[in-house]
């Protein structure tokens, strides 16, 4: 456990600090910093790990806490994937620019959520390759990538009341701008999350079944009872600025919805379109290693049959490409962005239209 002689400000422990500190220490990570009192203040999870690099440190998670009375708290995460980058300039730019006297209730904000990948610029973590957004709900003895899921798990999100994670394709995938809505068995905490996505307002709002990926972040936090939904801005290596500009509307109105913004800084946006990844998804996978050109445009709709990619080998230059082709219809959603394959490589994903009824209607028990 933390000790009890003095937080960050270096305020003597009584029992309310105790109960917070042991509130903030998970096996591997400990945070000194206030999450309760109203102000701005910045600090770290530091985590505890030692091999070749770090024997002798700690290694520092960025934490941010902005708080404003009593409202609803909101945890907003980015670099859950370290070459994911909208999201990591939308929360800095957040912290920029946001003053306790801005909100009302509390913001938990961790911008490099996965930070040795973050400072790696890499998917998953060089400490232990894992993969955050497959370690939840975390373990004490499975690595420092586990113990950061860990901590989220047992120190941040019961003392939340929501929860956006932003993603993006990285240098592996384009999407379509896209909230990730998970399925989760309580009703009412889906509706809350559904509610949620239609304020974030992305264009799109992809429905996958949370169930089947208990390791994830959103499905996690659902749980727990927390409203949740997470997004897929963009990809490729930089930083997309329409996705951009959509991820920091939809963190607005968001925080809106929530209550933490006042009504007066909703901003315009458009109605979000669901799209069926439940069971109206198929992919178009390659079935050989080569050089794929892709013959779609992201976001076009295609009939099955239509032709999809064309593979071309790398030492048969005699060879004629093979062609793949939709299986079935829907709106492109995913397109990989590497030109190089190998077999089992995704190439495309679509998804169909679902109504928000029906989206409400195919979750949950009676």
């Amino acid at each position: 456990m933390l000790s009890c002689l003095s937080i960050s400000d270096g305020t003597a422990c009584d029992s309310h600090f105790l109960e917070l500190s042991q509130l903030k220490h998970t096996q591997g990570i400990s945070c000194a910093l206030d999450l309760e009192s109203d102000g701005k203040r910045f600090g770290s999870l530091d985590l505890s790990h030692s091999d070749n690099e770090n024997a002798f440190a700690t290694i520092p998670i960025p934490i941010v806490v902005i708080a404003n009375g009593p409202g609803p708290t909101v945890l907003l995460t980015a670099g859950n994937h370290g070459n994911e980058y909208e999201g990591q300039v939308i929360l800095r730019r957040l912290i920029l620019e946001t003053e306790p006297d801005d909100i009302t209730g509390r913001l938990i904000i961790l911008p490099a959520l996965n930070y040795p990948a973050v400072i790696d610029d890499a998917r998953v973590s060089p400490l232990d390759g894992g993969n955050l957004n497959r370690c939840f709900p975390g373990a004490d003895d499975a690595g420092p990538t586990s113990a950061i899921a860990g901590f989220v798990t047992q120190a941040l999100l019961p003392l939340c009341d929501a929860g956006i994670d932003f993603h993006s394709g990285g240098d592996s995938a384009d999407y379509l701008a896209c909230a990730f809505l998970c399925t989760c068995r309580d009703r009412t905490v889906f509706a809350r999350s559904l509610e949620l996505a239609e304020a974030f307002g992305a264009p799109y709002t992809f429905v996958v079944h949370g169930e089947e990926a208990p390791s994830g972040f959103d499905p996690t936090a659902q749980s727990l009872g927390v409203p949740f939904i997470s997004n897929e801005l963009s990809g490729g290596a930089g930083v997309d600025r329409l996705a951009t500009r959509i991820g920091h509307k939809g963190l607005n109105n968001a925080l809106v919805h929530l209550g933490l913004l006042p009504a007066e800084r909703k901003q315009e946006s458009g109605t979000t379109t669901f799209l069926d990844a439940m069971t109206g998804s198929s992919l178009v996978s390659s079935p050989i290693t080569g050089i794929c050109e892709t013959a779609v445009d992201l976001g076009e709709y295609v009939q099955a049959g239509t032709v999809a990619a064309r593979i071309y080998s790398l030492e048969e230059v005699d060879r004629p490409p093979v062609e793949l082709k939709f299986e079935a219809e829907g709106i492109a959603v995913v397109r990989r962005l590497p030109a190089r394959v190998v077999r089992g490589s995704h190439i495309y994903i679509v998804a169909t239209e679902i109504g928000r009824d029906e989206v409400l209607n195919s979750v949950g028990v009676p």
